[in-house]
This record gives structure tokens, C-alpha cells and sequence, in this order.
């Protein structure tokens, strides 16, 4: 991951290096923050807007009080493109600390996305148990996820999926997913999981195609009966899993593979290709 040069603080540009705050703030300890993570392309957002308000929702579930509004915050995410590079990932937070206001920055980075050939055959993952605290605030309290993502590297996977005491999968380490099961796509309940907007793009986008889904937990004992399964996310799209530990799921299905050309042909009219 590279980022870029030009850094927003509270809508002024700052150098890189001033991107810092003292180790006694709110925001470390605590992790009183909240972000978002959105994809631009030839100078053009993938879901901006949705992006926005699911921030301004998280700094309210956090209590943190935003002196921009959301016109504000789409012209910062603006010039941050502006300055930078016109392909990237945008990651915009508000952040406690001590002062009357969250502060908030833009910066943007660098990002490589999953090859062709992932998309293709689908990509392994294994299961990680632990659960993302208050999941419905996307915060800085990102420790369980952290540290499923280094037993993925470990493991020489894509990602883990979460599954929570209950013994549900609940997400990836920065991810949703679907499964397909008796011919029914299903995702983790309402309130279960950090809903990504692809997430809820997808899901619009199955109901426009008339598939049938459902919301309900994901038992980690049902994954041999998994048909199909994939993740979503702002640098993933739709990416079929392969396989689940020792678990082989296989290639794409019929599901995956509609949702993941519904998917990329909404993204490519987002983005007015």
C-alpha cells in the first residue's frame, strides 16, 4: 500500500508527515474512530455517497460530533482525488482527538485487486473464531479482524471468515459474504455484521434479478452444504470462495456468476464506462 502525497485535515491540505496525533489521544486507546475505505477510478467514485452517510452513521453510533455535513465531505473527497491520482482507494476518518469536533481526514492509497484468474476459479479461505465489536459502526476497533487477516497470510489464503461465539460465520476480515444453499442465496442477519455497500448493492441487485434470499445465521457446521459462496467489497466486488479450510466449495456457480456480471455492469455504469 502506497499513500499518495496529499493529505485533507479538516479540509486543508497538510504534508504527510504532520498525519499524526500523540499516542494519549481518545482515538488509539479507545479506538474512538470511525472510516470508510471507497474506490475512484478515472477521477470517478464507486458509491460515494454511500459511503458518506454510512461515515456520518458511524460517527453518530460512536458519539463523535462532524462540524462537515455531507456536501462538505463529497467536495474533500473531491480534492483529495484532485491533488493525488485518478485511481485509488479514498479512505476518509473521524477520529477523537479531545477537541469539540471529530477530526477528519482524507487520504488516498494505492491498491492491487484480485486477479482474473481469482475470479475465476475462486479463492480459499479458512475460518477464524472471534466477532468484530458493535458491528453495525464501521470504528477503529478492528483488532479481531487484524488479527484474522494475519492467519490468513499465514495460512497462504485470501481471507477468514469470522465466526462468532455462537459458532455463525458472520463476515471476512474486511468483507461480507453470501452462500448459496438449497438453491437460496443467504447472508448473516440484520445487526450481525458491518454492512459494506456492495454488500447492500448486491443484495438490491438480486432482487432485481428475482433471486431468492434470505437473511438468517450462517452456522460454521452448514458449510459442507455450501453450493456457492463469495465475498463482497469495495476492492473485491463479488469474489467467489473456492474452498473453506479443507472444505471445497468449487468455481463460481450459476448465482455467483449472475451477481458478479450484475455487479460489474452497475459498477461500470457507476463509473460511466
Amino acid at each position: 500500500m502506497n499513500i499518495y502525497e496529499h493529505i485533507l485535515h479538516n479540509g486543508q491540505f497538510i504534508p504527510k508527515e504532520q498525519a499524526c496525533f500523540p499516542v494519549f489521544t481518545p482515538s488509539l486507546v479507545g479506538a474512538l474512530g470511525v472510516y470508510e475505505t471507497i474506490l475512484v477510478k478515472n477521477g470517478r467514485y464507486v458509491a460515494l455517497r454511500d459511503h458518506l452517510e454510512r461515515l456520518l452513521q458511524s460517527a453518530e453510533g460512536a458519539q463523535l460530533r462532524l462540524a462537515p455535513d455531507l456536501e462538505e465531505l463529497t467536495a474533500w473527497a473531491y480534492r483529495i482525488v484532485e491533488a493525488n491520482r485518478p485511481d485509488g482507494l479514498v479512505r476518509a476518518l473521524a477520529l477523537d482527538l479531545g477537541n469539540a469536533y471529530a477530526d477528519v481526514y482524507f487520504y488516498e492509497m494505492s491498491y492491487v485487486a484480485p486477479s482474473p484468474e481469482d475470479y475465476v476459479r475462486g479463492v480459499p479461505v479458512i475460518i477464524y473464531h472471534g466477532e468484530r465489536a458493535m458491528p453495525m459502526i464501521k470504528s477503529f476497533n478492528t483488532l479481531v479482524p487484524g488479527l484474522a487477516r494475519k492467519a490468513a497470510r499465514a495460512a497462504g489464503v485470501h481471507d477468514a471468515l469470522l465466526v462468532d461465539r455462537f459458532g455463525y460465520v458472520t463476515e471476512g476480515s474486511n468483507c461480507n459474504v453470501f452462500i448459496v444453499q438449497n438453491g437460496v442465496l443467504a447472508a448473516p442477519p440484520l445487526g450481525a455484521v458491518l454492512e459494506g455497500t456492495v454488500m447492500r448493492r448486491v443484495m438490491a441487485l438480486a432482487k432485481e434479478a428475482n433471486l431468492p434470499i434470505e437473511r438468517r445465521p450462517l452456522p460454521e457446521s452448514d458449510i459442507p452444504q455450501w453450493e456457492e459462496a463469495f465475498l463482497t467489497s469495495t476492492r473485491r466486488g463479488v469474489l467467489p470462495i473456492r474452498q473453506v479450510d479443507a472444505i471445497e466449495i468449487g468455481p463460481p456457480g450459476p448465482i455467483t456468476r449472475q451477481l458478479m456480471k450484475a455487479y460489474r455492469d452497475w459498477e461500470a455504469q457507476e463509473l460511466g464506462m
